[in-house]
């Protein structure tokens, strides 16, 4: 359990010192938030996805079920919540897509290589391909309204990862420096999020805390009980299963935010829920690995 905690620590540590650096930032200098959210939506991410997708072994037989998968644990919590906010009468609008669209890269990959080397790696790349399509064209749907349903269609990381997918399946051959300039720009989206996103915590306020935590434990509990019923009914290995249930019970995706400071008047809102969120996992998470480690 200590051991699982210290792996936990030292993948969530460089996330915490960056949210508190732009925290930090916040009260010496003023900029615009959505600046930085731009930069990360037409550069930074397009050119991560590009190069995460396009360096991927992709087996055409395997990508159907990893779809299955991929989009259910996404899609079911998004139900589920969706049926709560009515109950609730629930009027934010960022509270559907905070549960629905989880942190699919960032903490399940590295996750997912300590716990499975290369090939939990792997499983969990596949597992966030549908996912990034999802986010941004329904996420981005969710977020901005009818009126921007031409929006995804503008956005480069669609068609960066059509364009690395196909080279991934085909094997078609990329020029060195464009290679080199996707890795070198990617790299540069983690931080830059996660910077922005300490940047707006400046303006959390305290009665956005009761819908932070909310949202946090619907996220972790829809999640794992969606993984729970995939992995119980349908047949499996044991890598595939534990990467499942490490995307499914992630906290909410930065890109939340992003979204929400781009196309809604709730970028305070989104920020306070994925802080809360991330900040939520690291208790659920070494339970979480506790839990695939003893079943």
């Amino acid at each position: 359990m200590v051991k699982n905690f210290l792996y936990i620590l030292n993948i969530t540590l460089p996330v915490i010192i960056l949210l508190a650096i732009g925290f930090l930032y916040a009260s010496k200098k003023k900029i615009n938030p959505k600046t930085l959210t731009d930069i990360v939506l037409f550069l930074l991410a397009p050119a991560l996805i590009f190069h995460t997708l396009s360096t991927q072994n992709l087996d055409i037989q395997n990508i159907f079920a990893i779809c299955f998968f991929s989009l259910a644990i996404l899609l079911i919590p998004g139900f589920i919540a969706t049926l709560i906010k009515r109950i609730l009468k629930i009027n934010s609008s960022v509270f559907v897509p905070t549960i629905m669209i989880m942190n699919s890269v960032s903490l399940p990959f590295p996750l997912a290589f300590l716990a499975f080397g290369e090939e939990g790696l792997s499983q969990v790349v596949l597992l966030s391909i549908p996912q990034i399509f999802v986010t941004f064209t329904i996420g981005i749907i969710i977020y901005g309204g009818r009126s921007n349903l031409k929006e995804p269609f503008r956005m480069p990381v669609l068609y960066a990862s059509i364009i690395g997918i196909l080279i991934a399946i085909f094997k078609f051959p990329v020029p060195i420096f464009v290679e080199k300039f996707a890795q070198m720009t990617g790299r540069g989206m983690f931080p830059l999020e996660l910077f922005a996103l300490g940047y707006r915590l400046r303006d959390i306020r305290i009665s956005d805390v009761k819908i932070s935590l909310l949202v946090s434990f619907l996220r972790f509990t829809i999640g794992f009980a969606t993984a729970f019923l995939l992995t119980e009914f349908f047949t499996m290995n044991k890598i595939l299963r534990a990467c499942i249930f490490l995307v499914s019970c992630s906290p909410p995706a930065v890109l939340n935010y992003v979204f929400a400071e781009r196309y809604t008047e709730e970028g305070r809102i989104a920020a306070s829920i994925v802080f809360t969120g991330t900040i939520f996992s690291l208790i659920t998470t070494p339970l979480l690995i506790l839990y695939l480690s003893l079943t």
